[in-house]
């Protein structure tokens, strides 16, 4: 009787191993990044991945001292713009800042674009904000 029980539980362990193995295999999702060029020490960068039957994306905006305000930004968008999301966030007296993650239905042969052209604020708040550089904005594709 003991080995029998021994048996199983060997059996069980080995099992066990097995899924967790599969699991772990599983193809995990390419994250595409995007960084733009840092500007006044503040950089944008996008990240994009496809999930199952979702491409999804978000922004993130990193800067090397605190700053007023920070507005990074999302764009996701499919297929020269057939399907477009996006989303910003502002953050006060921060270094960092993150958007929310944004999504779109994954299409077979369709390409997929993110980008961040978020902004941020030195000045004080009764002062206009600074242009941005388009080569800050961060770009990524991914083709599915």
């Amino acid at each position: 009787m003991n080995n029998r029980k021994r048996s199983l539980w060997a059996g069980a362990a080995v099992l066990a191993c097995t899924l967790v193995a599969s699991a772990t295999s599983a193809q995990a999702a390419t994250v595409k990044k995007g960084t733009g060029k840092t500007y006044y020490g503040c950089t944008n960068t996008v990240y994009m991945w496809k999930s199952g039957s979702t491409v999804r994306a978000y922004a993130q905006q990193d800067c090397r001292q605190k700053v007023k305000i920070m507005r990074p930004t999302v764009a996701l968008s499919g297929n020269n713009g057939k399907t477009f999301v996006s989303k910003g966030k502002a953050c006060k007296s921060s270094k960092s800042c993150r958007t929310a993650t944004v999504s779109v239905k994954a299409n077979k042969k369709w390409t997929y674009r993110a980008s961040n052209s978020g902004s941020a604020s030195f000045a004080s708040s009764n002062q206009a904000d600074f242009w941005w550089p388009t080569n800050t904005v961060a770009h990524a594709t991914l083709k599915n």
